[in-house]
């Protein structure tokens, strides 16, 4: 079952307002790695960091994410 326009445009939506609330370096790596489907080793070869500055800093940014979304979500019901 394919999610209607309306709910992509939700998600797209979200994604964009979780990217711009992270820091530089997380929205970098998180849009290196999940949304552009780079390697480890190819973000490192980017950015000049090290592989496990990588891992790192995706680890931080993912965690980083869900502190936003549960943030949005309690607005969501105030």
């Amino acid at each position: 079952k394919h999610p209607t326009r309306e709910k992509q445009e939700a998600v797209n939506k979200l994604v964009h307002d979780l990217l711009e609330r992270l820091q530089p370096a997380a929205r970098m790596v998180i849009t290196l790695l999940d949304i552009e489907g780079k390697s480890v080793k190819e973000i490192a070869k980017i950015t000049g960091w090290s592989v496990s500055l990588v891992k790192v800093r995706a680890f931080r940014a993912r965690k980083e994410m869900r502190k936003i979304l549960e943030d949005f979500n309690q607005e969501k019901y105030l």
